[in-house]
């Protein structure tokens, strides 16, 4: 990691610089741009936990590289309270994308926790805004997790992510699911969960 970065706790600021990123990528199939904005600020707060695990990499003029966000079993996340606040603005028939994000999340969360070990965390969510910035914190980060007694580093991800980058960065495939509500007679969608030894 170069001397002029540093680590620091994640600043909730900094959502909209992420969501920069996280917009093209995640965005439904439905609704405006307001919308689509919304909603992935939704998926993305779902994967941000309350407590001390997540982290943001930044230069030395302060500008966010990168975030990374982790959990353990028994945390938990504010976004049900966020969106009930923000989503007023929106119609019915247009939450239904958001109401399937949430819940295709708590599915795979609770796949993931369920094989988890109270001294093992969970990679929630980690995003980079310049290349390779997003391996340095991640990197980093584990190394304090170890130091700190965690023992394995748990995510899941699913077919519409790069998971090979997992297969190729040293982490082993422990389960591959197919997630029927987002498949069809056309396509199937896979979800995978990988864990890696900290």
């Amino acid at each position: 990691m170069p001397d002029t970065t540093k680590i620091q706790p994640f600043d909730m600021k900094n959502i909209p610089l992420v969501l920069d990123v996280l917009v093209p990528l995640w965005s439904p199939p439905v609704g405006d741009a307001d919308f689509k904005r919304f909603n992935v600020e939704y998926i993305m707060r779902n994967n941000i936990f309350e407590n001390e695990y997540n982290y943001q990499l930044v230069d030395d003029s302060g500008t966010i590289l990168s975030a990374a966000f982790f959990a353990r079993k028994g945390d938990v996340n504010r976004a049900a309270e966020w969106f009930a606040k923000n989503s007023e603005r929106f119609p019915d028939n247009l939450k239904i994308a958001s109401d399937m994000s949430r819940t295709y999340i708590e599915i795979l969360d609770k796949r993931t926790f369920s094989i988890m070990n109270n001294d093992d965390i969970k990679l929630s969510l980690f995003v980079s805004r310049k290349r390779g910035c997003g391996s340095a914190l991640l990197n980093a980060v584990c190394e304090q997790l170890r130091t700190q007694g965690w023992k394995n580093l748990y995510l899941w991800t699913d077919c519409d992510c790069n998971w090979h980058w997992y297969e190729t960065h040293g982490y082993s495939l422990v389960r591959k699911d197919l997630y029927e509500p987002f498949s069809d007679e056309h396509e199937e969608y896979w979800t995978y969960v990988f864990k890696k030894q900290i």
